[in-house]
C-alpha cells in the first residue's frame, strides 16, 4: 500500500502541444523513463487530496496532454482509473490533468478518510514502449484516532406505524458522513430477528443531501408495486400486523473516517397498504389573525413524506406574490406549520401545493401509486401545482 505523499505537486495550467496522431509519435520510445508510481497527495489538506501518477517522461506527458485535450472521464479511464476498492472497479468522477511532471486526478468529491481506493494505470492505452506498462496500487487517507462522536439523530417517517407499501426512509446524522452507499450498513429485521433479504433497492447513485447529513434509502418499488415480477416472486418486504426493526450498524463512517458512536435501532409496526391519492381538499387550515406573526397550521388527512414536505408547500398572496417565512413539520408528518417573516396582511391568500408531494407510499394528488394508467385516464390532466385558499381577517 502506498504511503500518503508528503511532497506537493502544483496543478498548474494545462498546456497542449499539438494534435496526437495515432500512427505517429504515440508509438515512439520515450526518453527519461521512470518506474510508474502512484500516491495520494495531501499537501493542500485532506479534503483537497488528489492522486498523483509519476514515472512518465517529459515526452510521454507532452503526448498525453495532446491526446487527451478536451477528453471526458471515459477516455481518461483507459489510462488512469480510480475506483473505490472492491466496488467492481466502477470509476469515480473527477478531473484529470497532465502537467510537466505527472498525471493528476482530482476527485469531484473529497476522498473519504479510512476508505481504500484502487488506482489502475495502463500506459498501453497510449502505445508507449517502456519496461513497465501497468500498475495497480491501493491508496487511502488514514482515518486517524479521533473519538467517535457522530450519531444517527433520527429516522423518518417518524411515526410508530408504517404502511406495508412504504417506499423510502430518511436517516439523519449529527455530522457529515462519507459519500458512500449506506445499504451495507442498514438492515431490516422481522419480529423474529431475521433479516429481510432484498428489501432495499440497490442503486449505484447515493442519495445524500448536499451536507451529507441526510441519507435516503428506497425500499425496492418492484416488490412494493403489485402485479410486476419482483412482487409476484417475493412479495412485499413488510407484512401488515407484524413488527420490524431498522438497524444501522455503527461501522458506518463519518467524513473523518471515524465509525458512528453507537448502533441505531428503530422498531415499528406495519399497517395495511395506503392506496388512496392525496386529497388536499380535506386538509384543515387554521388562519392566523391580521397584523400578527401567528403560525399558519395545516393539518393533513394522513402523514405525508417528510423530505418532499420541505419543498412542496408554500404561501402566496392572491396576486401570486410569495410570502417569505420559515416552516416546521410536526405530528409525525401530519402537520405543516408556517411562520411569516413579516406580519400577516389582510385579504385572500393561497397555500401552494406542488404536485411532487407524496405520502409515505408514493401516492400523489394527481394519482395513487398503484393506479394502472392503462385502465384509468384522468381527463382533467395533471397540474404542476394546486391552490388552497384561506383569508386573513
Amino acid at each position: 500500500m502506498n504511503a500518503v505523499r508528503s511532497g506537493r505537486i502544483v496543478l498548474g495550467t494545462l498546456t497542449l502541444a499539438g494534435a496526437f496522431a495515432c500512427g505517429g509519435e504515440g508509438a515512439r520510445v520515450s526518453r527519461a523513463i521512470g518506474k510508474i508510481g502512484v500516491a495520494i497527495d495531501t499537501s493542500s489538506g485532506v479534503r483537497n487530496a488528489f492522486i498523483v501518477v509519476t514515472g512518465l517522461s517529459t515526452d510521454e506527458l507532452k503526448t498525453t496532454r495532446a491526446f487527451y485535450k478536451d477528453a471526458d472521464n471515459a477516455r481518461w479511464n483507459a489510462l488512469v482509473r480510480v475506483a473505490v476498492d472492491g466496488s467492481n472497479e466502477t470509476p469515480i468522477l473527477g478531473k484529470y490533468v497532465a502537467n510537466d511532471s505527472a498525471v493528476l486526478f482530482v476527485p469531484q468529491y473529497p476522498f473519504d478518510a479510512g476508505r481504500k481506493y484502487a488506482v489502475h494505470v495502463d500506459v498501453t492505452a497510449m502505445a508507449f514502449t517502456r519496461p513497465d506498462t501497468i500498475a495497480d496500487v491501493i491508496v487511502e487517507l488514514p482515518a486517524g484516532n479521533q473519538q467517535a462522536k457522530t450519531a444517527v439523530l433520527r429516522m423518518l417517517p417518524s411515526g410508530d406505524v408504517f404502511p406495508e407499501n412504504l417506499l423510502r426512509l430518511y436517516i439523519e446524522f449529527s455530522a457529515p458522513m462519507q459519500r458512500t452507499s449506506g445499504l451495507e450498513f442498514i438492515k431490516l429485521l422481522d419480529d423474529n430477528g431475521r433479516e429481510v433479504k432484498a428489501a432495499f433497492l440497490p442503486l449505484d447513485a447515493d442519495f445524500w443531501n448536499q451536507e451529507r447529513t441526510r441519507y435516503t434509502a428506497f425500499l425496492d418499488p418492484g416488490r412494493v408495486k403489485l402485479g410486476i415480477l419482483p412482487n409476484e416472486q417475493m412479495g412485499r418486504a413488510l407484512i401488515p400486523g407484524r413488527k420490524y426493526s431498522i438497524v444501522i450498524d455503527s461501522t458506518w463512517r463519518d467524513e473523518n473516517g471515524v465509525p458512528l458512536a453507537h448502533t441505531f435501532r428503530r422498531e415499528f409496526r406495519v399497517s395495511a397498504a395506503e392506496v388512496r391519492r392525496i386529497d388536499y381538499k380535506q386538509w384543515k387550515l387554521s388562519a392566523p389573525k391580521i397584523g400578527s406573526r401567528d403560525t399558519l397550521v395545516v393539518t393533513f388527512e394522513r402523514p405525508l413524506d417528510n423530505g418532499l414536505l420541505k419543498r412542496a408547500l408554500g404561501v402566496q398572496l392572491k396576486s401570486g406574490t410569495q410570502v417569505a417565512g420559515s416552516t416546521t413539520i410536526a405530528r409525525d408528518e401530519a402537520e405543516w406549520r408556517f411562520v411569516p417573516d413579516q406580519p400577516w396582511s389582510a385579504g385572500d391568500h393561497n397555500l401552494v401545493i406542488f404536485s411532487i408531494l407524496e405520502d409515505a407510499a408514493g401516492n400523489r394528488i394527481d394519482g395513487a401509486f398503484e393506479v394502472d394508467m392503462f385502465n384509468e385516464i384522468d381527463k382533467a390532466g395533471k397540474q404542476e401545482r394546486y391552490l388552497l385558499a384561506f383569508t386573513i381577517r
